[in-house]
C-alpha cells in the first residue's frame, strides 16, 4: 500500500526575507558585492531574476506575499493593515497542515496583523535577526537545535533598510563600492553560516526581498558620489521633536520635511552640471518625503532563490514572476494542496521543471510616504512593458516603459504609444474588477498652514544643527 501525502515526511522550510533587497545588486552588470554563498545557491538551485513585488513598501508587499493575493484584496491600504479580509495567511495555512512555526522578525504592530503570533519560539520571534550580533547568534543556535519537524523558520532581516550602516569587517572596497553593496556582502557571509546549519536534502530554502531600494550613491567613470544618509541627523531631529508637547505633534512631521527639503536642494546643486541619466538622478535624489512614489524597478524588482528538495540545480529563470506566486510554489514543492480560497498567485513549479508558463502579469501599487500631498500610483508590469498612473485619475502621472529596449526606465513613452497605454489600462481595470482601492486607506498628512511661532521654532533648532 502506497503512503498517502499526509503520511509522507514533509520537507522543512527556511524562508529568508531580506528587506529592501534589489535584484540588480545580486546579479547582472550592476553587481559589485562579494557573494560566494548566493552564487552557490544559483549553481545548486534556482534563481528567478525577475521577481516583482506588489509594492515599494513592506506592508503592502507582505500582505500580498503571505496571502497570495493582490494587496487591494486583503484589506491592506497605505502602509498599515486594517485587517486581512477573508484571507488566511500562508503561514497559518502551513501550520494547519502540520508545520511548526519558528520566527525571527522585526517587531511591528502592522506585521503582527499579517503574521500569526503563535510561533513555537514566541518569546524570541519578534526581535530581529541582528546579523553578527548576539541576537543573530540566537537565530543560528535555534537552527542548530532540535526543532519539531516539519518546521518552517522565517527570518526577516532589515539590514539593507534605511539607514544603512557600514558593516563591521566589510569596509574594504572588494566587498562593494558603497554601504549597500558592502551590506549585501555581509549578508552573504551570514547566509553561509545559516546554510551550514540546515540539511539541504530535507530543507527547502527560499530567499527573497519584500521590495527594492533607492541607493543614493553613484560610481561612474571619474564620478564618485555618495549621498547615503547614515541616519545620524535623523536621530538628532527625532530627539528634538520628542521634546514637543502632544499638541505640537504635526511639528515632528514638519521638522522631518524641512530637513528633507534642505537635503534635496543641496544634492540637486551638487549634480546640476553633471551629465547623468534619469535613473541615476532619481537614485541620487530619492527621499522618503518625495510626493511622487513611482514604481521603478529599483523599488519593486527583487531576487528570488530556491534550493532544496525538488529544485533542480543551476536554473536561472528570466521570465517575470511575482511575490504572490512564492507560497503557492512552496505548497506544491512540499506536497500540500493549495488554499481553497481564491488567490491570484500561481505555483511556479512548471518553471522549475523547465516547462513554459503563460505571462504572469504583476499588479503594483505605491505606498505613500510621509508627505503633505502624496501622489499614489498603481499599475502593471509584463515581461515587455511597465505601466503605472495616478491611483485616482488614469489621465495623470501616466508612465509607460519598454523594458526590453529601456531596462533602466529612462524614457517614458506614454505619449508616443497611446494604444499600448490603452491596452495596459484595460488589463489593469480587469485585475481591479470592481474592488475598491479606498477601503481601509490611511494616509498621513501635515497641516500646510502651521503657525509662524511653530515654524520659527523649527528653524531655530535646525540652525543649532548647522543649517542656514
Amino acid at each position: 500500500m502506497e503512503p498517502s501525502n499526509s503520511d509522507l515526511i514533509k520537507p522543512n522550510i527556511l524562508f529568508l526575507l531580506l528587506d529592501s533587497f534589489r535584484a540588480d545588486k545580486i546579479s547582472g552588470p550592476d553587481k559589485n558585492s562579494l557573494t560566494p554563498n548566493f552564487d552557490y545557491i544559483k549553481k545548486n538551485g534556482a534563481f528567478f531574476d525577475h521577481a516583482i513585488s506588489s509594492s515599494d513598501g513592506s506592508m503592502l508587499s507582505l500582505a500580498g506575499l503571505f496571502s497570495g493575493k493582490h494587496p487591494f484584496k486583503t484589506g491592506m491600504r497605505s502602509s498599515k493593515l486594517t485587517k486581512l479580509i477573508d484571507t488566511t495567511s500562508y503561514l497559518e495555512f502551513l501550520k494547519n497542515h502540520g508545520y511548526k512555526l519558528y520566527g525571527d522578525m522585526p517587531k511591528s504592530d502592522s506585521l503582527l496583523e499579517i503574521i500569526p503570533p503563535d510561533f513555537e519560539n514566541n518569546e524570541e520571534t519578534f526581535c530581529t535577526s541582528g546579523m553578527g550580533t548576539e541576537a543573530g547568534q540566537i537565530t543560528l543556535d535555534k537552527l542548530n537545535s532540535k526543532m519539531k519537524e516539519p518546521w518552517l523558520f522565517i527570518m526577516h532581516a532589515d539590514h539593507l533598510h534605511f539607514p544603512i550602516t557600514n558593516p563591521k569587517g566589510f569596509q574594504d572596497e572588494k566587498f562593494g563600492s558603497d554601504n549597500y553593496e558592502k551590506q549585501v556582502s555581509a549578508i552573504d557571509y551570514w547566509l553561509g553560516q545559516v546554510l551550514e546549519k540546515v540539511d539541504l536534502k530535507k530543507t527547502l530554502v527560499v530567499i527573497t526581498g519584500d521590495h527594492g531600494s533607492y541607493i543614493q550613491s553613484l560610481n561612474k567613470e571619474s564620478l564618485n558620489i555618495d549621498f547615503q544618509d547614515r541616519g545620524d541627523l535623523q536621530m538628532k531631529i527625532g530627539e528634538i521633536s520628542n521634546r514637543f508637547p502632544k499638541f505640537l505633534e504635526p511639528l515632528k512631521l514638519y521638522l522631518f520635511l524641512t530637513r528633507e527639503n534642505i537635503s534635496r536642494k543641496r544634492k540637486e546643486k551638487k549634480i546640476k552640471d553633471l551629465n547623468l541619466k534619469p535613473h541615476e538622478v532619481r537614485g541620487l535624489l530619492h527621499q522618503r518625503s518625495d510626493p511622487e512614489r513611482l514604481l521603478f524597478d529599483e523599488k519593486i524588482r527583487v531576487p528570488l532563490f530556491m534550493i532544496g528538495p525538488k529544485v533542480d540545480q543551476g536554473m536561472t529563470i528570466s521570465q517575470q514572476v511575482r511575490l504572490i506566486d512564492v507560497f503557492p510554489t512552496i505548497c506544491e514543492i512540499v506536497g500540500i494542496p493549495d488554499k481553497d480560497e481564491k488567490i491570484d498567485g500561481v505555483s511556479l513549479y512548471p518553471l522549475l521543471e523547465n516547462r513554459k508558463m503563460g505571462d504572469l502579469i504583476a499588479y503594483m501599487e505605491s505606498t505613500p510616504a510621509i508627505v503633505i500631498k502624496p501622489v499614489i500610483v498603481i499599475g502593471i508590469r509584463t515581461d515587455k512593458y511597465k505601466y503605472f498612473r495616478n491611483r485616482y485619475d488614469s489621465s495623470k502621472n501616466v508612465h509607460l516603459y519598454d523594458l526590453e529596449n529601456d531596462p533602466y526606465e529612462d524614457n517614458n513613452i506614454a505619449d508616443k504609444d497611446k494604444k499600448v497605454v490603452e491596452a495596459m489600462e484595460d488589463i489593469l481595470k480587469s485585475m481591479l474588477n470592481g474592488f475598491s482601492l479606498e477601503k481601509g486607506c490611511r494616509l498621513e498628512y501635515v497641516d500646510e498652514n502651521l503657525g509662524t511661532k511653530e515654524t520659527n521654532m523649527v528653524e531655530k533648532e535646525l540652525k543649532k544643527m548647522g543649517y542656514t
